[in-house]
């Protein structure tokens, strides 16, 4: 059998902060044919980069902690979080891990080690994340940073590589790309 969908008809139904596109599909299906037209909307949110920073010698995770509007109608709409953000046209995803750490932490990073790349919510966002580690000197990051021209008030986080591990497997952490960087970094269990 041969996977098979044709868009039937696109148009932007919304077009802001983000863009929402409404398609009409159909497809074939596993068990043979092929489905009737149906309407789905897909949120284009463009692609991001997320960094999981680590210093091996204080044995010290840094980290990121912000007002998320998704998390709106929860008890604590802070969030801590991976340092992260959008590709822009004609960026590399590492450019903007670099731009990203520098912005949200206040400082540089050396080298990036490629982790994963996935789609964030692929039921109704065509958003991707490029995931990367880094070692860093925690020593070098701390205070509040962000861009005032992008509302960003984003405070750095810095905790110890057991208490990260606790909060992952505690279910204490409500970001997807730090989640996956977490368990990632247990499996791994990162020694450099």
């Amino acid at each position: 059998m041969t996977n098979e969908f044709k868009i039937v008809s696109k148009e932007i139904v919304y077009d802001g902060f983000f863009k929402m596109l409404k398609y009409r599909v159909k497809h074939s299906l596993f068990g043979g044919g092929v489905c009737k037209p149906y309407t789905r909307e897909l949120l284009e949110r463009g692609h991001a980069v997320a960094v999981l920073l680590h210093d091996p010698d204080r044995d010290e995770i840094v980290l990121v902690e912000q007002f998320r509007i998704g998390a709106i109608e929860s008890d604590n709409p802070w969030v801590i979080e991976l340092a992260a953000g959008m590709v822009e046209h004609g960026e590399s995803s590492e450019e903007v891990a670099r731009r990203e750490v520098e912005e949200e932490c206040g400082a540089k990073i050396g080298d990036l080690q490629f982790v994963a790349d996935f789609y964030s919510s692929v039921g109704g966002s065509s958003e991707t994340t490029a995931l990367y580690y880094s070692v860093v000197d925690a020593n070098k990051f701390d205070g509040v940073h962000g861009l005032g021209s992008e509302n960003e008030d984003i405070r750095v986080v810095k905790m110890s590589s057991d208490e990260f591990v606790e909060k992952v497997t505690s279910n204490a952490f409500r970001s997807a790309s730090l989640v996956t960087a977490g368990y990632w970094f247990i499996a791994t269990q990162v020694k450099v």
